[in-house]
């Protein structure tokens, strides 16, 4: 199998962030929920002198998350601005023993379903992560049809297992 793609900043930062564990739309629907619950707590009969402060913090902690969010879209912005590797076409191709990353007239890259800590995924791109901590960014986009995307996500999911089952 075979995609062709060209990476954009976004893609970027949603690779970087979903690397780390971090799921913006998520991460802001609870806050908001919890906000929400919150506020109406303070006006019900229950409501105790603290809610003003909790409600505060959580407030407070929400705003520090989101300039998370933007520091990290941020360097991979800038990342990709320094990096012409990131810019440039690249074609994937995948069998049964692994993938090949390999971007127009730079590196090529060849790794094994078995090297795969993890395969993520989010609305916009596939990562594969590395134990070695590398990760490598797919956009959705590149599949032409979903029967592709499962495949390469049967694929990879097969190497995750079987290494997790190796360490």
């Amino acid at each position: 199998m075979f995609v062709e793609y060209t990476l954009e900043p976004e893609d970027i930062a949603s690779a970087r962030l979903l690397a780390i564990g971090i799921r913006p739309r998520v991460e802001l629907g609870l806050f908001a929920a919890v906000n929400a619950a919150m506020l109406a707590w303070s006006v019900s009969p229950w409501s105790y002198n603290m809610l003003p402060l909790l409600i505060g913090l959580t407030a407070c902690l929400g705003g520090f998350r989101l300039t998370q969010i933007g520091k990290v879209r941020q360097t991979a912005t800038e990342a990709y601005q320094r990096n012409p590797t990131l810019r440039r076409r690249t074609a994937a191709s995948w069998d049964d023993r692994g993938i090949t990353i390999a971007p127009a007239a730079a590196m090529t890259e060849r790794i094994l379903w078995s090297d795969l800590k993890a395969l993520k995924e989010n609305e916009r791109i596939v990562l594969l992560q590395q134990h070695t901590g590398a990760i490598h960014a797919i956009p959705r986009r590149a599949f032409p049809d979903k029967a592709m995307l499962v495949g390469l996500r049967r694929l990879a999911r097969s190497g995750v297992k079987k290494s997790s089952r190796q360490s």
